[in-house]
């Protein structure tokens, strides 16, 4: 079964960090390597899914410089359709910094670059390819127009749209009750249920409240422990293979897209789940961005434990 998938996102240039070690001066820190190689959740989540074997359409901007080319022909390698993937001319390429210890992120330095450019305008010209998608994958680092404008014309589509909340503040209630499903992770889940604190209870209440706020199907990813699924009144855990982290860059972008994958070919969003934590898992197990093919999900999969772990929700009280 052919599957397209079309996303609207940022493309950067990523520098990855290892072995950071602060130095004696506080205007100082020093890394034992570095990696260079493109990225951006956009162009992360169209290669993913890619990879994966779906048919890919990417929109989005990159500056006339040397990262903008190398970032149209990282995804373009792939088999990603970037005929909308635009330059911006006298713009820079978005750029991050991240620096990792044990495989996870400590910080990241974000400078948008081209990205801030994209408009509407450069969406409405690639509607007509992604009317004909099977899933859109959006971002909500893409300006705030251009969120706004996609969430209201996916709501008249026959089209799934998919919700990367980064940054949350940028989150919508529009987009929030449009999209089929969002898949935030603790952080950005208790902060768009407005919530601040990060106890061992906040995944369950922060998903319940997302419910209760109109959300149709909420993936809370709480990384090594799988992710927490929410439907109505449906709650549980999911699980994820165990791995030893090497590089976490790109998890959630290789989640949503195999989520994206899994769910296009008509697969339930519980199957969907598992399959996405699988393929998340073997990708931070690599340094880089790690895009895992098909066949090593499948294969993966298998060792999974099958057992999800369901939730209680206790449903609250109507107001009188």
């Amino acid at each position: 079964m052919s599957v397209r998938i079309g996303v609207v996102g940022g493309l950067n240039m990523d520098i990855h960090l290892f072995d950071v070690r602060e130095s004696g001066s506080q205007a100082a820190v020093q890394a034992g390597r570095y990696l260079a190689q493109p990225g951006g959740k956009g162009a992360n989540q169209a290669r993913a899914a890619a990879v994966l074997g779906a048919e890919v359409l990417l929109v989005g901007r990159v500056g006339d410089d040397e990262f903008g080319s190398d970032c149209r022909e990282s995804v373009v390698a792939d088999g990603v359709d970037a005929e909308h993937v635009l330059t911006t001319k006298g713009a820079r390429t978005g750029f991050v910094a991240i620096r990792l210890t044990d495989g996870h992120h400590q910080s990241l330095i974000y400078v948008p670059g081209a990205n801030e450019y994209l408009t509407w305008s450069d969406v409405q010209a690639a509607l007509p390819a992604l009317a004909s998608c099977d899933v859109i994958l959006v971002q909500a680092e893409v300006p705030t127009d251009v969120l706004a404008r996609l969430t209201t014309w996916a709501a008249g589509q026959n089209v799934q749209l998919f919700l990367d909340p980064a940054p949350p503040e940028n989150v919508t209630r529009a987009a929030l009750l449009t999209a089929e499903a969002i898949t935030p992770d603790l952080q950005e889940g208790t902060s768009l249920a407005g919530r601040t604190s990060t106890s061992l209870l906040s995944p369950v209440l922060a998903v319940r409240d997302l419910l209760d706020a109109g959300a149709k199907n909420v993936f809370l990813k709480l990384g090594h422990a799988g992710v927490l699924f929410g439907h109505k009144d449906e709650l549980m855990r999911i699980p994820t293979l165990s791995v030893k982290p090497t590089d976490e860059t790109g998890a959630g972008d290789v989640f949503i897209a195999a989520l994206a994958m899994y769910r296009a070919t008509g697969g339930g969003w519980r199957e969907a789940a598992r399959f996405a934590n699988v393929a998340s898992a073997l990708s931070v197990s690599r340094p880089g961005l790690a895009l895992p093919q098909m066949d090593e999900v499948v294969e993966a999969a298998a060792d999974l434990a099958p057992e999800d772990e369901p939730i209680e929700v206790r449903k609250r009280p109507s107001t009188p």
